[in-house]
């Protein structure tokens, strides 16, 4: 005789069986975009080909327009009048405008952070340092981006302001342009491990002005640097 499914595995089953929302689609179409820039297979100023997407990803061409539409407004995306889109561009002076204004933000974000008397915002962003480490190790490039993506954003959420994280997805658009020239540029994970390893050195000090400097390394040094890379590149071509 044939054993009866319990509740749970009758729920698991459906919900195994269930087809995809539309939600899930264009996030589907959201994520996918985002692996393709993080992994260099799609590089700043490149034509997104939406017949493309339908195509690999087996959604609709509305899905695929609400995904692009969405990415576009978030920053990933940038809307050419008769060019379609296309993935939005590095420019030198907008990524070091961009620095300084995440600066602001995050020291904003550590400043709300030491401020919580019950530590309870500090053991939260502990937590969340204690991920990264076990994350930025990896081999798979878009582990270790996803992983330095978690932790700022973890900075601002354990900060717990509603208007960082209102702005965050825009934040997240240029970081991950960025951070996706970065990482195919430079390939030295170490670094990047030791200048984060050296701002929450700084967080646990509680020395504003240790944190404001390390910030600047971590960011602006960052930036600047950067921006060379890429003027360097462009004066070639």
């Amino acid at each position: 005789m044939k054993p009866l499914e319990t509740e749970r595995g009758a729920t698991d089953r459906v919900s195994s069986r269930r087809p995809a929302s539309n939600t899930e689609r264009r996030q589907r179409v959201i994520d996918e975009i985002k692996r393709r820039i993080v992994l260099g297979e799609l590089t700043p100023g490149e034509r997104i080909i939406e017949a493309d997407l339908t195509s690999s990803l087996d959604v609709s061409r509305p899905t695929a327009r609400e995904a692009l539409n969405q990415m576009a407004r978030d920053g990933f995306l940038i809307q050419e009048a008769y060019r379609g889109l296309r993935v939005a561009n590095i420019e030198v002076d907008s990524m070091l405008e961009i620095a300084r204004v995440r600066v602001a933000l995050d020291a904003e974000a550590i400043d709300e952070i030491l401020d919580d008397s019950t530590g309870e915002r500090m053991a939260r962003l502990e937590e969340i340092w204690e991920r990264f480490e076990s994350e930025s190790s990896e081999a798979d490039p878009l582990a270790v981006h996803e992983a330095h993506i978690r932790f700022h954003r973890g900075i601002w959420e354990a900060a717990d302001n509603y208007l960082l994280m209102r702005i965050w997805p825009v934040v997240e658009a240029q970081m991950t342009i960025i951070l996706a020239y970065d990482q195919f540029t430079r390939r030295d994970s170490g670094r990047a491990h030791a200048i984060h390893a050296a701002l929450m050195r700084a967080i646990r000090s509680g020395d504003r002005s240790r944190i404001r400097t390390a910030l600047d390394v971590h960011t602006m040094d960052s930036a600047q640097e950067l921006a060379l890379l890429v003027s360097g590149a462009a004066d070639k071509d």
